[in-house]
């Protein structure tokens, strides 16, 4: 992933772009409507040449979208809905905060003297990564929690977006969703999101005005 920001190894792919572009305009403005303090934010998904991950979200509203890994998983614009809000939900609640911090105490300030370059020397290196686990794995279950109400008020589709993590569970090894990994396994997290989001469709019925 550094070495591809520091390449610039963007893909242009014009088609794919646009579809990206699209999805994330949907999915900021959803992020904007469940939290206020994100409503005047521009938010952008970059797309990188293989950096080595799905997708990754950083400080000013930007998320880097790995475009191999689109492409392998043939991601729909649904699926690719449900991963920017993912990310987008790590943006909500500050986790790249965390993040910081992290690094700061682990590494050094005046080593890492960005908050850009703090967040790309922890993704870059998986022993960062490791240490910081089991806060990590805190921050992805609130992201998921979050990111489902995000994805539900981006109108995109819940079933279709969902067999993102069908296609992620083929991708797993056995060692996914145990104690070294910062994710739980791939059908564990569609169980929990689509119980999350038929929780909120519950409570937006309960909510909504009753005829006469």
């Amino acid at each position: 992933m550094r070495q591809a920001l520091k390449d610039r190894t963007l893909d242009k792919d014009p088609v794919l772009n646009a579809r990206v572009d699209t999805v994330m305009d949907a999915v900021g403005a959803a992020a904007a409507a469940i939290d206020s303090r994100f409503a005047r934010s521009s938010w952008s998904a970059i797309l990188i040449d293989d950096f080595g991950l799905g997708a990754a979200a950083f400080p000013g509203a930007v998320i880097l979208v790995d475009a191999k890994f689109v492409r392998r998983l043939q991601l729909n614009d649904d699926e690719l809905a449900l991963i920017f809000s993912h990310e987008a939900a790590h943006v909500l609640a500050g986790h790249a905060a965390a993040k910081l911090s992290f690094m700061a105490d682990f590494v050094g300030k005046d080593k890492l003297p960005t908050a850009r370059a703090a967040l790309v020397e922890f993704f870059a290196k998986d022993s960062y990564v490791a240490v910081f686990q089991p806060e990590a794995r805190q921050q992805e279950r609130e992201a998921d929690r979050v990111g489902a109400a995000i994805f539900l008020a981006s109108g995109y589709d819940v079933p279709k977006a969902l067999g993102l993590f069908d296609k992620l569970a083929k991708l797993e090894t056995p060692e996914v969703g145990q104690a070294g990994d910062t994710h739980d396994a791939a059908l564990v997290r569609k169980q929990i999101i689509a119980g999350v989001m038929a929780e909120l469709r519950r409570d937006q019925v309960r909510r909504s005005p009753q005829p006469r």
